[in-house]
């Protein structure tokens, strides 16, 4: 269901406008924005707890040709001090939907579109891996013939080394 918003954003009636300073109010938009076309309705959302505005106000002309003219002139424009973005407003349909409405069916397309360097990397790991129990396998051998090799035996109060050149049993 469209909403009154949703068709003059469709018509390119409703305007953004943003970087107002406090005391700007609707008389003050009026005033800045009637002279580049007929307003149909200016909206300031206002913070629930401190009833200010919150910076910003949306502003819908009669017709699209006027809110172009509008962009055109108010962008970068200065009012109270501050400086003005003005451009298009977008639809509100995010608001309505909430930030996550489309993660599932943007992961999915990204996984289809790394799927190939997605698996490249996991086969690249499990041969890393298998290279890494082979190695450690190596080592592992090489301790146990290390253990055997050297003996500490306690003499008098002092540590002597003995070498010893047998090798550990291998396993079968």
């Amino acid at each position: 269901m469209a909403t009154s918003n949703d068709l003059a954003v469709n018509k390119k009636t409703l305007l953004y406008v943003g970087g107002l300073e406090e005391n700007v109010d609707e008389k003050t938009i009026q005033g800045a924005f009637i002279p580049f076309g007929e307003l149909v309705h200016i909206e300031m959302p206002r913070d629930q707890l401190t009833h200010h505005h919150r910076g910003f106000c949306f502003v819908e002309f009669e017709e699209p040709e006027d809110a172009a003219h509008a962009i055109e002139n108010m962008n970068d424009s200065e009012l109270f001090g501050r400086v003005l973005k003005v451009n298009h407003a977008r639809s509100s349909s995010v608001a309505r939907e909430g930030v996550w409405a489309h993660a599932g069916s943007w992961y999915e397309k990204s996984l289809k579109e790394n799927a190939g360097e997605v698996d490249s990397m996991i086969r690249n790991e499990k041969n890393k891996t298998d290279q890494k129990k082979e190695d450690d396998s190596k080592v592992d051998s090489k301790k146990r013939s290390r253990q055997k090799e050297v003996a500490y035996v306690r003499k008098t109060g002092e540590l002597e080394t003995y070498v010893i050149t047998e090798e550990a049993p291998s396993k079968k």
